[in-house]
């Protein structure tokens, strides 16, 4: 039989149920349950406080942030839509599995793959046994999203259905897109699509795969990704983005923006069929665009003025007839960045000078070696007594009347202002592409085949929407950090598995500091803390 005893230690009154027992002639109680300051015979809703001891650590903040995400767009049950089922892990899950890996691990492979997922809470809060990701597991998966021989292709349909689901969930729809191109290298020789190519990695000795994303205006969000061999021309691959767009992904306006390297007349006539709005930085072979930056003088005063972070910039609009059409040009002036382009032509043309001039036995060839990267500026003639040189003063006076000088074009007779701040807030897929290669791990590509590269990619890009999203809900909540500090501080909030004498075990979750509790709190991920309804021994 077992009463409660209060037991008085330094002013202050513990209460214990005890239960009492005899040892040869002596009458001893032993300590059933602890229940503190708190008198259960006052309290009946008074519980007893149990010894546990912390058995196992767990990877839980950053892990059960991308799940709140991915539940919020319903990531795995869009991904099953479109994949058989079968018996064990579904495959949108192994498919959100792989993709956390990618974005969270430091050194994510198909071999790390289940180490990894043993080391988060997701198998217990999942009930999934981590050891059935096994390397022909992911490979069946990769091989149900793209399969080209047979004619498998979910990747676009998955990604536009997340998308929609994103632009939901944030409420603001978009019509406004950036297409940019960017590489990733490969170690080996294997690709069929790789290629040596103009390398953005400056690894020009490497075989290369080019990536084409389109993101939306306002949120940098990823809409479609593509794969394309490593040695096209940029130009050439709008077609096939804006062809995905209209007719598969059935987006019937938007207003495309896109760098300079896919203004080809093609390009531009191909937006006129689709019908879709577009602003393009123009490079300067076009002989319209060079005339408009000669002719045009950054000192009268018929100039729009913009002030960018402090730094003046001008504008003016023309109206042309251009490749069979009327168009906008957008010509804008930069002093800063004219100075700075006077003063590097100038440094090199002095140093082109100083090593003619200390040259010895001067040929021809020997000639336009030394003044390489400025040869334009120079003039050569051939002589019997050998190579005669002289500063080509009008291609200078020819250059320093464009420097600073950068056209654009587009169908939108909107402000000046306007078409220049569409164009510059293309910084969104520099960054995606940025997030892509340093945080989610895209190159260098170690996969081979080309369904399987592919796939590669395409998960780096649900990786990196999964990256979006968790950023815009964070500072949605008011908590204003980005991705690098956001990652940092998710990865510091640990679950720690307690158990106590009975076996009964206990999961919970750790902060560190007032960022990591708002984290927790604000986004309400304590519900994906596991519940455990079994005993273990």
């Amino acid at each position: 039989m077992s009463s409660i005893v209060a037991k008085t230690k330094n002013g202050r009154k513990y209460y214990c149920e005890v239960q009492s027992y005899r040892e040869g002639d002596k009458v001893k109680q032993r300590v059933l349950k602890y229940f503190g300051t708190t008198d259960p015979r006052k309290d009946p809703n008074a519980k007893p406080i149990t010894k546990k001891s912390v058995v196992a650590t767990y990877r839980f903040g950053d892990v059960a942030l991308l799940y709140h995400v991915a539940k919020k767009i319903n990531m795995i049950n869009v991904i099953n839509q479109y994949m058989p089922k079968r018996q064990g892990l579904s495959l949108g899950l192994q498919v959100f599995l792989m993709t956390c890996h990618r974005l969270l691990d430091d050194k994510p492979s198909s071999t790390n793959l289940p180490r990894w997922v043993k080391t988060t809470h997701l198998p217990f809060l999942l009930q999934f046994d981590h050891e059935r990701l096994t390397l022909n597991t992911q490979v069946y998966t990769m091989d149900k999203i793209y399969d080209e021989p047979h004619n498998v292709d979910h990747m676009l349909r998955i990604a536009h259905d997340l998308y929609m689901n994103a632009q939901e969930l944030l409420g603001k729809e978009e019509h406004t897109y950036f297409y940019d191109i960017t590489s990733t290298y490969f170690e080996g020789k294997c690709c069929p699509i790789a290629r040596l190519g103009y390398s953005r990695d400056g690894r020009v000795d490497k075989l290369q795969i080019n990536i084409g994303m389109v993101v939306n205006g306002v949120y940098g969000l990823p809409v479609m990704t593509k794969v394309f061999e490593g040695n096209i021309n940029d130009a050439t691959t709008v077609y096939e983005m804006v062809y995905y767009a209209k007719f598969i992904l059935e987006k019937d306006k938007g207003m495309l923006v896109m760098d300079r390297g896919m203004d080809s007349e093609d390009n531009i006539r191909i937006m006129d069929t689709t019908e879709y709005d577009y602003v393009i930085g123009l490079r300067g072979t076009h002989s319209f665009a060079e005339e408009l930056k000669l002719k045009t003088d950054s000192a009268t005063n018929d100039w729009d003025t913009l002030n960018n972070d402090g730094v003046k910039i001008q504008l003016k609009k023309f109206s042309k007839n251009l490749f069979g059409k009327r168009r906008i040009v957008l010509l804008y002036y930069s002093p800063k960045i004219a100075k700075e382009q006077q003063e590097l032509r100038a440094h090199r043309i002095a140093q082109a000078v100083r090593a003619l001039k200390s040259a010895r036995n001067l040929t021809l060839d020997k000639a336009k070696e030394l003044v390489k990267g400025a040869g334009s500026y120079f003039i050569f003639t051939e002589t019997s007594g050998g190579v005669q040189w002289s500063v080509d003063q009008v291609a200078i006076n020819r250059a320093d009347r464009k420097s600073g000088k950068f056209c654009l074009i587009t169908n939108k007779d909107v402000s000046p202002k306007a078409i220049y701040e569409l164009y510059f807030s293309k910084d969104k897929i520099e960054k995606g592409f940025r997030h892509m290669k340093q945080d989610i791990a895209l190159h260098p590509t170690r996969k081979r085949l080309t369904d399987r590269v592919r796939v590669d990619v395409f998960l780096c890009h649900l990786a990196y929407l999964l990256l979006v999203l968790a950023e815009q809900l964070v500072r949605k909540e008011k908590i204003d950090v980005f991705w690098d500090a956001l990652s940092s501080e998710t990865k510091e909030i640990r679950l720690l598995e307690y158990r106590d004498a009975k076996g009964r075990t206990d999961f919970q979750p750790v902060t560190n500091n007032e960022i990591q509790k708002n984290i927790v709190e604000k986004l309400g991920l304590s519900r994906y803390v596991p519940v455990v309804t079994t005993t273990q021994k």
